[in-house]
């Protein structure tokens, strides 16, 4: 099973899909090629998306070792898993992975929260309407 996501949208993973265990987000990327140059010629800017998860205690936020990104590969409990950093976007399919085990996640966490964003995007004048063929999905990896 295969949940393409749009900006905003909720999922209830518990409701929607009862014994769903192992979660895989997927996040993939392409830049559009702007004018660039002396000769007008088209190039691509890297842009780095970075996608993260947020665990939720009661709906709230509540230690930054509950965040799961490039800088922090594995939540403590080693039920959530990111699969590295892709700085390009170059490439097919996902560019960037996040692993879940739903059925181990300890009880105390009521929410997981992804968020994606564009690292260092106000420094490098970058934006998401200067990307092209964007994707977050959730995947049933059972």
């Amino acid at each position: 099973m295969s949940i393409s996501l749009q900006k905003g949208q909720k999922v209830s993973l518990s409701k929607e899909s009862k014994g769903l265990s192992n979660v895989l987000v997927g996040l993939g990327w392409d830049a559009v090629e702007q004018r660039s140059g002396l000769f007008g010629l088209f190039k691509a800017a890297d842009i780095d998306c970075d996608a993260t998860a947020i665990l939720l205690k009661n709906g709230k936020f509540v230690d930054k070792t509950d965040v799961v990104y490039f800088g922090n590969l594995v939540h403590k409990s080693g039920t959530v898993r990111h699969m590295g950093d892709n700085l390009t976007g170059d490439g097919d399919g996902d560019d960037e992975q996040i692993m879940i085990d739903l059925s181990k996640l300890p009880p105390e966490y009521d929410r997981l929260v992804i968020a994606v964003n564009i690292y260092q995007a106000a420094q490098r004048h970058q934006h998401f309407g200067m990307i092209k063929n964007a994707f977050c999905r959730l995947v049933d990896e059972h």
